[in-house]
């Protein structure tokens, strides 16, 4: 399928707000209401989208103190370790499977979850069968003294959203027998994005890149003596966006992400990267497929 920027953009959209995006929203992404739906329907039919999951965002829904833990592992059978790390880490939300070159060097594996245990949890992580080699971070640490409270009301809808995740508001509001202007505002409430982090859930798309014929999102491994803080003001101008804040993946390479589009456009950045006095490329990771583990999420709500 050949991709257009928007449709990139739809994407990047959804991720962060699922069916419910506003309007400014919209707008700051260049896309209508109407074009949205379109082009996330045309992506679903294209076999971009595989299709979309309700994540509930566990820190404040149940309160307590919680880290967003990510793994990056470079394993033999990426499919069966996640799998089995899956049926034993309670809070696994997203499964990231890369492809690289050289092929070995970077992660072909990652993995993000929800922790109240970081420790014991990253040493089952270490110990598990498979991995030829792995890094567990603590991605963000969270507290919520107490759990957001949810009302009925709003379990329904949330029970809702976990059945029918890519319902849009009339559609929510017609199975409630609630009007657009309710499911908005409860939406408003119980919606996590960067700005409201006491909300509670999510809605995300998995996405197969390698259905794309023109487009890949990359991560750059970089050897280099510059510090991130560094590093991103020299790159940030050409779309680089540091990769877990700057943190070295085998103590050795920094990994800087971006967009690419087609093949002159990755050799075009990796010579960029390679131009700037005191870096180099050591190679690249095309993330292939992200795939959203809802498996845990009904049981929550009971």
């Amino acid at each position: 399928m050949i991709l257009e920027k928007l449709d990139v953009a739809a994407i990047r959209l959804c991720e962060k707000r699922g069916m419910f995006p506003s309007e400014a929203e919209l707008a700051g992404a260049g896309l209508g209401a109407d074009d949205y739906q379109s082009r996330l329907r045309r992506l679903v039919a294209q076999g971009v989208i595989r299709s979309f999951r309700t994540v509930l965002v566990v820190p404040p829904l149940l309160g307590g103190d919680w880290v967003w833990a990510g793994v990056l592992a470079n394993v033999t059978r990426p499919l069966g370790v996640a799998n089995a790390l899956v049926k034993k880490l309670p809070f696994v939300a997203e499964v990231i499977l890369n492809s690289g070159l050289p092929e070995k060097l970077g992660p072909n594996l990652a993995l993000l979850f929800y922790s109240r245990d970081f420790e014991t949890e990253a040493r089952f992580i270490r110990s598990a069968a498979g991995m030829e080699h792995q890094e567990v971070y603590r991605v963000a640490e969270y507290s919520f003294p107490i759990p957001m409270p949810v009302s009925t009301e709003e379990r329904a809808l949330l029970n809702y959203l976990i059945k029918h995740p890519e319902s849009g508001i009339p559609a929510i509001g017609s199975a409630l027998g609630r009007n657009p202007t309710w499911v908005r505002a409860k939406l408003d409430r119980l919606f996590w994005t960067e700005v409201n982090r006491s909300g509670v859930v999510r809605i995300q798309p998995e996405v197969d890149w390698s259905k794309a014929d023109n487009f890949g999102h990359f991560h750059f491994l970089l050897e280099t003596g510059h510090k991130p803080d560094q590093l991103v003001r020299m790159v940030s101008e050409r779309g680089f966006e540091l990769v877990l804040g700057g943190r070295t993946y085998r103590d050795r390479y920094i990994q800087v992400e971006a967009d690419v589009w087609g093949v002159a456009d990755l050799m075009q950045r990796v010579c960029y990267l390679n131009q700037i006095t005191g870096i180099n490329v050591a190679g690249v990771v095309w993330n292939e497929r992200m795939t959203v583990n809802a498996d845990w999420v009904a049981g929550l709500l009971d």
